[in-house]
């Protein structure tokens, strides 16, 4: 209800504060000023919603939509738009605000293959929450930043729902492009603002998928380097200061990412997210198969051959279409018709690999040489 409070009146508030530009650039004070009055009332009332933080901003801002308002008619008069209503008008909120995602039961059991990954991130980022005692009878650092790196489709983002989930933590999802803004500044308030939302909690992971376009290498941008100096600054130290918050990254071009994050100390673990090997893959159908009606003639092996090279989401993909017709029948004759391997192989055909040789290589190169 918080969610879909806030989500309204936001919409709310765009619409009267457009309907106000608008009317005020066609000299209609009489309507500049009703909806400069209803969108300061909107965000009056998002303000109580808000953080405190972003409460006072919004309160203030709504304060200066009623200057406009009273004032209007005589800006009107002058042919001057009203102060601080053009583009520097733009809410100056300290950042966006932002909101945990519900975790769905997802547990590592759940995950086909990835071994190493399993215990590479349960070393680091799962035992330090279950078992502080121990880690700090062996004076081992906890917590921290942890990068997951690889093709598209492997499982990147199931794995941090999955950490979520085993350690009970809140769960903070966000993609580098909801960070990244257009507005001068406003990329470094995001992040701070993201950041200290997840230190309030008693126990939080933050999980920024696309790490590459928040913070490339720096050089050619200015805005990319703002914002970078500013992830750095948040992230420095991160091991062991912060035991209540964890911070995942993915990314499917590790390369592009900024060195000074990948440091000791930022993201000091990275780990490899490989296309799926055979036991793997044949985990994936076996699940998709799971309760499922399916043809004797089906041979979970002989699938998992014929899809070396493909990716989690491209099985998925397979299993999905392979049921398509299946279904169908099934619906238009009222009966149960099985999934077949006739089914299989058309699916198979019709869904390529994702991932090229090529890309692969790409990634085996990066954990040589790190370019």
């Amino acid at each position: 209800m918080y969610d879909m409070n806030m989500s309204v009146l936001d919409d709310k508030f765009n619409m009267y504060y457009s309907a106000a530009r608008k009317a005020y650039s066609a000299g209609n004070g009489a309507q500049a000023k009703r909806n400069y009055m209803l969108a300061a009332e909107t965000l009056l009332e998002l303000a109580k919603l808000s953080t405190p933080r972003l409460k006072e901003a919004r309160v203030q801002r709504a304060k200066r939509l009623l200057e406009i308002a009273e004032n209007i008619d005589g800006a009107i008069a002058r042919n001057k738009f009203p102060a601080g209503s053009a583009e520097d008008e733009k809410e100056e909120d300290g950042g966006r605000e932002w909101t945990a995602a519900e975790v769905p039961d997802i547990h590592f059991s759940d995950i086909a293959g990835l071994e190493d990954v399993k215990k590479a991130i349960t070393v680091r980022m799962i035992n330090p929450v279950k078992y502080p005692e121990k880690y700090k009878l062996y004076n081992k650092k906890s917590g921290g930043g942890v990068l997951l790196f690889g093709p598209p489709g492997t499982g990147k983002t199931m794995i941090a729902k999955a950490i979520a989930c085993e350690v009970g933590a809140r769960f903070y999802a966000v993609k580098g492009s909801d960070i990244v803004s257009k507005w001068v500044g406003e990329s470094e308030k995001n992040i701070n603002s993201l950041f200290d939302t997840a230190r309030a909690d008693k126990l939080a992971i933050i999980f920024i998928d696309e790490m590459d376009s928040l913070i490339a290498k720096r050089g050619t941008d200015t805005h990319n380097d703002r914002r970078v100096n500013e992830f750095l600054q948040q992230i420095d130290g991160f091991a062991g200061s912060a035991p209540n918050l964890l911070l995942l990254g993915a990314t499917n071009r590790p390369w592009d990412i900024d060195g000074a994050a990948l440091r000791s100390g930022r993201f000091s673990q990275k780990i490899y997210v490989p296309l799926p090997d055979a036991p793997a893959r044949r985990f994936m159908f076996d699940k998709s198969l799971r309760g499922a009606p399916a043809a004797q003639d089906v041979d979970v092996d002989e699938l998992v051959g014929l899809t070396e090279g493909y990716s989690g989401a491209d099985i998925e993909e397979v299993c999905d279409r392979a049921k398509e017709d299946p279904l169908l029948k099934s619906i238009a004759t009222d009966g149960v018709v099985p999934v077949t391997r006739a089914d299989f192989l058309g699916a198979i055909k019709a869904v390529p690999p994702s991932v090229t040789a090529a890309e692969v290589e790409r990634f085996e190169k990066f954990i040589r040489t790190g370019e």
